[in-house]
């Protein structure tokens, strides 16, 4: 026994070999006379050894390729996103300019509908400049001196008295706004044709002053231009009444004023250059009181 072991290792190789090629011979003549059972062995075999790696690798290839396809349709997203996010920002832009174009044309029409109502020559200028501080109170206008403009002219818009010009170049004027507290306007309580001084606080809004002690004031009063001093016409609408002060020992009261123009927000304005003064603002002005 020892000895065949002997033999055996030390012709291992060829032992090997040699049962290798009797179990492929076996197995070749076991194929040709049981052809369909040692086929569908070797298969079932085959299957079962190589499937778990099968599915590995499907998975794996199926994961890798989700990844790819999410990531790929992500940027894709992400690309669209980024798209649509600048045409709603340039559409955003388009909307609040048509907007402003409106509002824009929205002035310029009562503008005009305030020139053809009135028999007053009027010149549009455009508010390019503002100093609203608590000395001064005054606007700059694109039109000078070469359209024709002049100090003291009045400067309207249409809701009411903005101001006049105090100072004019050959291409822009200089505004003083009614609210400035050293402007002057003449004013006329419209109801009970009171007369009194409008000029501006060092604060804000303006203030009527010098009206007689026991004269019929009220709370709501439309206070118009009276024509006095040569300056602004008759009948513009320079604001209401939004409070009566009666001091004791006195010997006047005062109102405070809230103008008809919100003059913080002007952007056009008319400045008159004529009007037959005989007609004024009253009854020559569909759009003033």
């Amino acid at each position: 026994m020892s000895l065949l072991l002997r033999l055996l290792a030390r012709y291992r190789r060829a032992v090997i070999l040699t049962t290798a090629l009797v179990l492929s011979f076996l197995l070749m003549t076991l194929q040709v006379r049981h052809e369909s059972g040692v086929v569908t062995f070797t298969r079932q075999a085959l299957l079962f050894v190589v499937s778990p790696f099968i599915k590995v690798t499907s998975a794996t290839i199926r994961g890798v390729t989700g990844t790819w396809r999410d990531y790929v349709d992500l940027r894709a997203l992400r690309e669209e996103n980024k798209r649509l996010q600048l045409e709603t920002t340039t559409l955003k832009r388009r909307l609040e300019q048509l907007q402003d174009q409106a509002l824009e044309t929205q002035r310029l029409e009562r503008l005009l509908a305030m020139r053809q109502a009135s028999r007053a020559e009027f010149l549009t200028a455009r508010v390019v400049g503002k100093d609203a501080t608590n000395w001064f109170k005054t606007i700059l206008l694109d039109r000078g001196s070469l359209e024709g403009i002049r100090r003291n002219q009045p400067v309207l818009a249409p809701d009411g008295l903005v101001g006049r010009v105090v100072e004019v170049t050959p291409s822009s004027a200089r505004v003083q706004l009614l609210t400035d507290p050293v402007s002057a306007v003449g004013g006329l309580i419209q109801r009970t044709r009171v007369t009194g001084i409008v000029s501006g606080n060092l604060g804000a809004g303006a203030r009527v002053r010098y009206l007689p002690l026991m004269a019929d004031v009220a709370v709501g009063d439309e206070v118009l231009t009276s024509g006095m001093g040569g300056v602004f016409p008759k009948g513009i609408l320079i604001g209401r009444i939004t409070s009566v002060e009666r001091k004791s020992g006195a010997l006047f009261q005062e109102a405070t004023l809230q103008s008809a123009v919100d003059l913080s927000r002007l952007e056009e304005v008319l400045i008159l250059t004529h009007l037959d003064v005989r007609e004024g603002f009253e009854s020559g002005a569909g759009s003033q009181p």
